[in-house]
């Protein structure tokens, strides 16, 4: 097996074909992880969520990290990981359109709304259920690597 760094530019391309992977945040000094639909765009990831552990994890630490992969076999995979920041974009005038922008980007994708439906049941306040929260994550730095057979 033969591994190799993947080119930014490659790390790039693979973020944006896919739109499933897991992020990672900080509950205190414990890592958080779990699955998320995204979409990347201009070193960009858009995603939504619930309000709950996650969102009150990224805003108290807004670092967070991305990874996601996919392996054909143990000898032939990729891995790339996207360290960024974490930036809420609120119902409000001034993120309007990024966040139409980012509610849009995720429609296009299958079953992008399928963990904040499951949530949505869990998170009622009152008789009024609660709403999603749209954010981003500025990437700061994106790396990867391949595995390939002999």
């Amino acid at each position: 097996m033969i591994i190799s760094e993947m080119t930014k530019e490659a790390c790039e391309d693979f973020l944006s074909s896919k739109n499933f992977g897991h992020l990672a945040c900080l509950n205190g000094d414990r890592p958080y992880v779990l699955p998320i639909h995204y979409v990347f765009k201009g070193g960009l990831v858009y995603s939504f969520a619930m309000p709950g552990s996650k969102i009150d994890h990224m805003r108290v630490n807004p670092n967070v990290c991305l990874q996601l992969e996919e392996i054909t076999s143990d000898q032939d995979w990729l891995s790339v990981v996207l360290q960024g920041r974490y930036q809420e974009l609120p119902d409000t005038e001034q993120w309007r359109t990024e966040r139409m922008y980012a509610w849009s980007a995720l429609q296009q994708r299958p079953n992008w709304w399928e963990p904040g439906a499951y949530d949505a049941r869990r998170h009622e306040i009152g008789d009024q259920p609660s709403h999603p929260v749209f954010y981003r994550i500025q990437a700061e730095s994106i790396s990867g690597k391949r595995a390939e057979p002999n």
